[in-house]
């Protein structure tokens, strides 16, 4: 431990559950104020840290804060975001930046370290980053000219979850250090092996109903792919527009406030729409089912008579690169999208939803909030919420322990930003 962390203070502003609390402290420093707007949040961080955070931040009385040395703020991502409607500085909670900003001017600390997404390097064309770089410019602080971009992956942690990283300095304290060559390259070797609980867990992960049968149908479906030498294709699987124009989706949705002949004609309308714009994946559905219908169908019909598959998880993803598995060799996740399977190499991003908690096929249950909590690079004595949904949350929405570490102790210690 550098011994001139340990005079250093920093406040989380944005707390969440303290993933810049934990990175920081991990290096010596020690926390003077935190804020979140989640009562949640702030009840995990004061159960973890004993440190009970401020609500809004914008209502916080800037020239009553303890002295600082380092900003800590992972600004909201929603206005941000690809999930979002991707308003920017137009959303209320994008306007969290200028008052962090406020912050920033009248206390002036060596250091700020924020985090967002991946989004907000492209939102609005690029003129996000433009404002947000011109305005940090004007506090006086330097930062790289163009948006870093991490990857946890990067770092040796079993899940592929890219964020933006903004590492300010002073500008009286000198350059910032010059930052290594960031590209794919970068990616270590990783398993989930490493994260999976050894001991016997809860049988609450284990997947029942729906997920079940989604399993099920969807291992039968590869099963006899393998038996007959087909390939598994890498584009997505759309089964509702093999044989139909997407009936059972929400193309061919009835509204009720509408008359029998307006619904015929509204859905026309919508099928020829979506097949206008999704022309190329739906003839390859079409193509795929047409050349091996006579061992297809049987598997369609039989599947289709399960009343619980249905919706979304008659769409599915292929995404392990590899064919000859099957679905207790894989994690698998379903999304909106889809089923989105890949290999168990590692996991894909956390999401706040619970309805997307990715699965372990080997182990034929969900991730559990411990392992989400590892893939998040928290330590093993974090207490997590008792609330599982709350939990799965908490992490979906945490930043990165271990990355904001590395960027901390590369941007105020001058140590290598990957080891």
């Amino acid at each position: 431990m550098n011994t001139k962390n340990k005079s250093l203070n920093f406040i989380d502003l944005c707390c969440g559950i303290g993933g810049f609390h934990q990175a920081l402290h991990n290096m010596g420093m020690k926390c003077v104020l935190a804020s979140d707007i989640d009562k949640e949040c702030r009840k995990t961080y004061n159960n973890n840290y004993n440190i009970v955070p401020e609500g809004d931040l914008s209502k916080i009385n800037i020239e009553t804060m303890p002295s600082f040395n380092i900003l800590c703020a992972g600004f909201p991502c929603q206005p941000f975001s690809k999930a979002g409607n991707q308003t920017g500085f137009k959303h209320n909670s994008g306007n969290i930046f200028f008052d962090i900003c406020k912050i920033i001017k009248y206390h002036k600390p060596e250091y700020l370290i924020l985090e967002n997404v991946r989004n907000l390097a492209s939102h609005d064309k690029g003129n996000t980053w433009k404002i947000i770089k011109s305005k940090l410019n004007d506090l006086n602080y330097y930062t790289y000219e163009t948006p870093t971009i991490l990857n946890t992956l990067y770092f040796g942690i079993p899940q592929s979850r890219e964020r933006v990283v903004i590492l300010c300095k002073r500008k009286d304290l000198g350059s910032l250090p010059e930052l290594p060559s960031i590209s794919k390259e970068n990616k270590k070797n990783t398993s989930l092996k490493d994260i999976i609980e050894t001991d016997p867990v809860d049988t609450k992960y284990t997947i029942t109903g729906k997920l079940k049968i989604t399993q099920d149908v969807w291992n039968n479906f590869l099963n006899i792919l393998n038996k007959k030498n087909i390939s598994i294709p890498k584009f997505p699987l759309w089964t509702d527009w093999w044989d139909s124009d997407g009936n059972n989706t929400n193309v061919t949705k009835k509204n009720k406030k509408l008359t029998e002949e307006e619904n015929k004609k509204t859905i026309l309308q919508k099928q020829a729409a979506f097949y206008k714009k999704y022309t190329k994946w739906i003839d390859q559905n079409r193509q795929f089912y047409t050349t091996n219908k006579t061992i297809l169908e049987p598997w369609l019909v039989s599947s289709r008579e399960k009343t619980l598959w249905k919706g979304a998880v008659r769409k599915m993803e292929w995404q392990t690169g590899s064919d000859n598995l099957n679905m207790t060799q894989v994690l698998w996740s379903p999304r909106g999208s889809g089923v989105r399977i890949k290999k168990t190499n590692y996991s894909p991003t956390l999401v706040a939803m619970t309805s997307m908690i990715p699965i372990y096929g080997p182990k034929e249950r969900q991730l559990t909030p411990r392992e989400c909590a590892r893939l998040q690079s928290f330590s093993e004595n974090f207490k997590i919420h008792n609330n599982d949904q709350m939990a799965y949350k908490q992490f979906g929405n945490a930043v990165n322990v271990d990355m904001i570490e590395r960027s901390a102790r590369f941007l105020i210690n001058n140590e290598p930003l990957f080891i």
